[in-house]
């Protein structure tokens, strides 16, 4: 099995992939998403060596930081999500202790230590008050995020698949095959949208 060498050959979808869940099997040359395999030695410094030419290439730490931006939120929420279900249920339903323990354990997974100690309904009341904090901090980082983009459009899309279409649009081409389209090739056609956008701005007078 080949690795993928730099951003040259990389596709696109594969980069997007790797850089949301790290699964480094999108680097292996070929890989369906599908079948089982061993990820060969020197992924993650092969991995490391294409971020680092990509921040280069695009000549701006801010992007870089938006993509880190975008996933510590969707983590947050998620979490925030989960641990309101769970405590949500540690607090409405009667538990035995082995139940109870359990959602202890699903708790700590998630950041939230419950010292049992303590009585269970101090304890309760300090995980909520966490539960709070934890919403204040997606709510700053949706502030953050939001402040970063506002002039950017086309940072403003979540999806890459999204992107692609307004690219396209923008390009006045028929698509964007992102399986095709290498992560140089992606961040060069996103320059060039720019500068027509901006471009149609000075025309229109904006």
């Amino acid at each position: 099995m080949y690795l993928y060498k730099n951003c040259s050959d990389l596709p696109i979808s594969n980069f997007d992939i790797i850089y949301k869940t790290n699964d480094f099997k999108y680097l292996v040359v070929g890989y369906n998403g599908y079948d089982e395999i061993e990820v060969p030695k020197g992924a993650e410094e092969r991995w490391n060596a294409i971020k680092e030419q990509w921040i280069e290439v695009l000549g701006d730490n801010t992007v870089a930081y938006k993509y880190q931006l975008v996933l510590e939120i969707n983590y947050l929420q998620a979490r925030y999500n989960i641990v309101q279900q769970i405590l949500g249920l540690m607090l409405e339903l009667i538990m035995d202790d082995e139940t109870f323990d359990q959602y202890i354990n699903m708790l700590k997974g998630w950041g939230y230590n419950y010292n049992k100690e303590n009585k269970r309904s101090d304890e309760l009341l300090k995980m909520i008050r966490q539960h709070k904090v934890s919403e204040n901090k997606i709510n700053n980082k949706l502030a953050e995020y939001k402040t970063l983009t506002k002039d950017d459009n086309l940072d403003e899309i979540e999806t890459l698949e999204k992107q692609a279409v307004v690219l396209a649009q923008v390009l006045g081409r028929n698509n964007i095959n992102l399986k095709e389209t290498s992560v140089l090739e992606w961040l060069e056609l996103t320059k060039l949208a720019k500068e027509i956008n901006k471009q149609r701005e000075k025309a229109n007078g904006k």
